[in-house]
């Protein structure tokens, strides 16, 4: 496997010149015909694999063969390709590996332009699913939507967009409306379009684009999750509107906003896909995603909230607990706003202590940056450690006077975390 992914990560992970045609004769040089499949097609700034997790877990119960495409892996890039809620083994990748490879440097000789990072993990996937025979495809955008590589599909069966915040503003847009009008470039023709109907300015843009579709909208508001009860591991809610006579769900998970997730997958799985109450309550409850306010054995919770509104929720979903004292391990990439992470977490007061570690990525903010940055919130106590190992080992040492440890910042430092503590899993 290192071969493989040593010659992956040297794929530039986006390609400007590559178009979605570009993607689209990949995928017919794969031999991947798509009106073999049936697909669900996800995009949003927070929350895509989270759905798609879900609705991944409701098929699996359901006892359909069900691929799912996700980004990025934590610790595997294995991960990214999973086949009934486990990811492909290192055979399989290594197999579709030599086939996507050969096939981009025919393109190439052709005078394609040879697929990017994402572009080429995306051929494998499709090239596997098509292989392993799946019956469904649950696929997660990469960035933006109208643009991605995945939009090369034309004909899903569904398209979900989950919670839009301002993320990647140099190339999606500095405004929600632009953002969710990337995002819902997804909808297709007379293809049905779940989302929730919480920013007005948001769902004006998606309704607009699937009226022009002639897409049927299907949504709902945030009033419709009643009852939530949060547990020591997981979240009781349940859904009352026109999908659901107050139905009662659980998600494995203490992040708060886990529940507007699961809604969406719900209600997606009983309107379109016509699977039973009971399939979708069992499928849903049955999920660990993992690295989504999870907690590890040894009673630390990792999340990979990585941009301004994903940190909202996580603090929304700490300031629920009661833990009263309160550690947290932060880590970020330079091309996040991670300015304004740092203000929110450092404002809201919920952690005693904070722990600075830089990422083992060339992307990572360094310690310096960290060091600068918490200057301007004296108040805040923290500590700037020179990596993540060093950063994870110094609130061990402290953890005696504190009731838990949080990790949050980046989808990377999740990773990290995952590969020091060794409690990554896949379910």
């Amino acid at each position: 496997m290192k071969y493989e992914t040593e010659y992956i990560y040297n794929i530039p992970k986006f390609s400007k010149k590559a178009s979605i045609e570009n993607t689209k004769e990949m995928l017919r040089r794969i031999g991947f015909d798509e009106s073999t499949k049936k697909i669900i097609h996800i995009a949003g700034t927070n929350g895509k694999g989270s759905v798609c997790a879900y609705l991944s877990g409701i098929l699996k119960k359901a006892g359909k063969k069900t691929g799912t495409f996700t980004s990025p892996h934590l610790v595997k890039m294995n991960e990214r390709i999973v086949i009934d809620g486990k990811m492909v083994s290192d055979r399989i990748f290594e197999e579709s590996f030599e086939r996507i490879k050969k096939i981009s440097e025919e393109m190439v000789a052709d005078g394609y332009i040879h697929p990017s990072f994402f572009e080429f993990l995306f051929g494998m996937g499709m090239d596997i699913f098509m292989r392993e025979k799946v019956e469904y495809i649950v696929l997660e955008t990469g960035l933006g939507g109208r643009l991605d590589a995945t939009n090369a599909i034309e004909r899903p069966v569904l398209t979900v967009i989950t919670s839009i915040g301002l993320d990647h503003t140099d190339i999606l847009g500095d405004t929600l409306a632009e953002i969710a009008g990337e995002k819902a470039g997804i909808i297709k023709e007379n293809v049905p379009v779940v989302f929730e109907d919480k920013l007005k300015e948001v769902t004006e843009v998606i309704e607009k684009k699937a009226y022009e579709k002639h897409a049927r909208i299907i949504k709902f508001e945030s009033d419709d999750i009643r009852n939530i009860t949060v547990n020591d591991k997981s979240i009781d809610f349940c859904i009352h509107n026109k999908y659901y006579d107050n139905v009662c769900f659980s998600v494995k998970s203490r992040g708060l906003y886990q529940t507007e997730n699961g809604a969406l997958a719900a209600i997606a799985a009983k309107e379109v896909l016509g699977l039973t109450e009971e399939e979708i309550i069992n499928g849903i409850s049955g999920v660990s995603w993992t690295g989504r306010m999870q907690q590890l054995d040894n009673g630390m919770i990792i999340d990979g909230a990585h941009n301004d509104d994903g940190i909202g929720r996580f603090i929304e979903s700490v300031s629920k607990s009661e833990d009263k004292k309160r550690i947290l391990i932060l880590s970020a990439v330079k091309d996040k706003h991670y300015e304004g992470m740092i203000k929110k977490i450092c404002v809201c007061g919920l952690f005693d202590t904070i722990i600075t570690g830089e990422l083992d990525d060339p992307r990572g903010v360094r310690h310096e940056v960290f060091v600068k940055e918490f200057l301007k919130y004296p108040e805040q106590k923290t500590i700037h450690c020179k990596t993540v190992i060093d950063a994870y080992k110094k609130a061990m040492e402290i953890a005696a006077g504190y009731d838990r440890i949080y990790v949050a910042g980046s989808l990377y430092l999740v990773g990290e975390i995952l590969d020091i503590t060794k409690e990554f899993q896949n379910d």
